[in-house]
């Protein structure tokens, strides 16, 4: 047996989720009517204790639909210098939002409310763009899966009240970090005003984030 271990993106689809797509319910989801996507939506925003989610072919659409929501043009986010959407999304954060990124150099990917707090630039000096995001990535992907300690991200959650900064979660290996943490969907919707999943990694699904 020949086992490819180059991604978790290369992961195929098992029996019982091949049986799953071919038993499926489809509709015309351009007028809210596939009731397999509507039911996927509402099972994650419940999941999550969020008002809504969202069905996205990608995780680099999710993301970076997140920082469209939270910024305007000329911005500036904070995130770890291994990033994902830094690194690996094609310049969106810049072409799509217009927004630069302040890099921490973190533990193989996993920044602290203390670096977050060194890097806020000061509201009222109009030289420096202005900070009003933070995205995290949880599990790294460059970092080689490295998962965040609940209780920090905590922290950097209080950072983000204390300074009306709004906090993205990159969680396109979330599931694999509960698996570790045991800490529940719930307690990380809590903490994020955003979240995004992915769910053709580790559940091999063929496609689609949340």
């Amino acid at each position: 047996m020949l086992a490819n271990l180059i991604s978790d993106t290369v992961t195929r689809p098992s029996k019982g989720m091949l049986e799953a797509m071919m038993k499926a319910q489809v509709g015309d989801d351009v007028f809210k009517e596939d009731p397999s996507v509507n039911a996927l939506e509402e099972e994650v925003a419940s999941l999550f204790g969020k008002e809504a989610a969202l069905f996205f072919p990608s995780g680099t659409m999710a993301n970076q639909t997140a920082v469209k929501l939270h910024t305007q043009p000329g911005d500036q986010l904070i995130c770890d210098h291994y990033a994902h959407i830094y690194n690996y999304e094609g310049g969106g954060v810049s072409f799509n939002s217009g927004v630069s990124c302040r890099l921490i150099e973190g533990d193989r990917g996993r920044i602290t409310a203390d670096q977050v707090e060194s890097v806020i630039n000061p509201p009222d000096f109009y030289h420096s763009p202005k900070t009003t995001l933070v995205c995290l990535e949880n599990t790294t992907n460059k970092g080689g899966g490295a998962v965040y300690d609940f209780e920090e991200i905590k922290k950097i959650k209080s950072s983000c009240s204390n300074y009306g900064l709004a906090l993205h979660l990159d969680g396109a290996r979330l599931w694999n970090a509960l698996e570790v943490t045991g800490e529940s969907t719930l307690a990380y919707g809590e903490q994020f005003d955003t979240l995004s999943l992915c769910f053709s990694k580790g559940l091999g699904c063929p496609v689609g984030s949340m």
